[in-house]
């Protein structure tokens, strides 16, 4: 398995949290309540695996902030 397989799940969550940071820099009222998404990690590393091997890794996250966390669209990078 080649780097790049092993890292895509750690560039989908900093994707999220790409994403999020860059919605809030647009929000009009920066007063208002906003949402805000904690990771429980930000990478994982799977370590030495055997060929075709199907690796998942789940990362969690929950919103710590005082309004709704929507996540609109999430991209591996």
């Amino acid at each position: 398995m080649n780097a790049l397989q092993k890292k895509w799940p750690t560039a989908v969550a900093l994707m999220a949290l790409l994403g999020f940071c860059l919605s809030q820099a647009q929000a009009a009222d920066t007063n208002a309540p906003q949402p805000k998404i904690q990771f429980a990690e930000l990478s994982h590393d799977f370590g030495k695996s055997a060929p075709n091997m199907e690796l998942k890794h789940s990362f969690t996250f929950k919103n710590t902030g005082k309004a709704v966390l929507i996540i609109e669209s999430v991209k591996a990078g």
